[in-house]
């Protein structure tokens, strides 16, 4: 698969058109430190040489495979005929930048026409994303409750922890208000049809239980739906009507989480104490939050899925209640475990490397 990527990057033979100025977007980017630089291949035969406080560089050259070698040879001159030529060699193998974890699939070395030896990875750029706007349909977003109706209408909605629901691909999943829901479902024509749920089983305090209990009431039997603009209206067989919006695509930083199980360093997920709250903000390379009882920040540093936090810093004040000093060791220590991460239906499900989970957390209310 990495093989298959890096040839369709760098080997788009007649695929491109030719054209005179630089103008694609790159293909293939490669980079380096002290000095600075960086060598973009729009195709096989362009590239682009950037260095720092000169003006960008267009070559046209070729390139050969050494196949035995897993090396690709780059040579080309510049477009304007003007000084020697430059050198690549290119090889496919995990090469680090030297300033962060991250793994890149190629190594490159670059000779200049000047004399410089360069040397640092190749990565391919993300293609850019479509941002032309799509109709809704009730697959595939996270549909946050907006309201409930009927004989549920009584029953107090928790912004700080918004219910949420998704339906991809027959299966069902979400957030009931105090634990997770799963289950399948059968579409027809206007109408959604969801198996018995499961889910977690954490106990919480009212009125998050009442709400729970109602969301999986109404999730059940045959409901027909409607899409206006961004709202779902999910109607039950008894005339209630459940209305939701889509939420935005989940991103780790910049919001702010609720903690609604961590790991307590004995195999177990539970939920805070009673009149307690755990929370997080990430932003700008710092975390911070409520542990129970103090306040604490951290450093973090997050590339894809991978997620480090610490050294933790932690005001000092006592609190007297039951329990609620160890909750805050236990939480604490488990933040300094985490290493992978992932959002889905709104969840942020957080794992040590060993798989074994840290901690979940929905979206809240500051």
């Amino acid at each position: 698969m990495l093989k298959t990527s890096i040839n369709a990057a760098i080997l788009l033979a007649s695929a491109l058109p030719a054209f005179t100025v630089f103008a694609a977007e790159p293909q293939l980017i490669c980079f380096g430190n002290e000095p600075s630089w960086g060598l973009q291949f729009s195709d096989k035969s362009r590239a682009q040489l950037l260095l720092p406080e000169q003006k960008a560089v267009d070559f046209l050259g070729q390139k050969t495979h050494l196949l035995a070698l897993k090396e690709y040879a780059w040579r080309g001159k510049p477009v304007t005929g003007k000084g020697g030529e430059a050198v690549a060699l290119l090889r496919e193998a995990s090469c680090s930048d030297g300033m962060s974890n991250t793994q890149h699939p190629m190594s490159a070395r670059v000779s200049l026409p000047d004399g410089q030896l360069l040397a640092g990875c190749c990565r391919v750029p993300k293609p850019a994303k479509d941002t032309t706007a799509k109709p809704l349909t009730l697959e595939g977003p996270t549909w946050q409750l907006g309201s409930l109706g009927g004989s549920f209408a009584g029953i107090a909605i928790d912004a700080a922890k918004p219910v949420t629901v998704r339906f991809e691909a027959g299966r069902l999943s979400g957030f009931s208000g105090c634990n997770r829901l799963m289950g399948g479902y059968n579409l027809s024509t206007g109408k959604v049809k969801i198996s018995m749920l499961a889910g977690s089983m954490m106990a919480c305090p009212e009125p998050q239980t009442a709400l729970e209990n109602a969301v999986r009431a109404a999730l059940s039997g045959t409901l027909a739906y409607a899409i206006n603009t961004e709202q779902l209206s999910l109607s039950t067989a008894t005339g209630a009507v459940l209305t939701f919006k889509a939420q935005p695509a989940a991103t780790l930083e910049g919001v702010y989480w609720d903690v609604t199980g961590f790991n307590n360093g004995r195999q177990a997920v539970v939920s805070a104490l009673p009149g307690t709250r755990l929370s997080m903000v990430f932003e700008q390379g710092q975390v911070h939050g409520s542990s129970g009882c103090n306040t604490y920040q951290a450093s973090f540093t997050s590339v894809e899925n991978r997620l480090s936090i610490g050294p933790l810093l932690s005001t000092r004040m006592v609190c007297p209640a039951d329990g609620v000093m160890q909750q805050e060791r236990e939480f604490l220590a488990a933040l300094e475990s985490v290493k992978l991460w992932e959002i889905r239906d709104g969840l942020l499900d957080a794992h040590r490397a060993d798989g074994e989970r840290v901690f979940n957390a929905v979206v809240s209310a500051p």
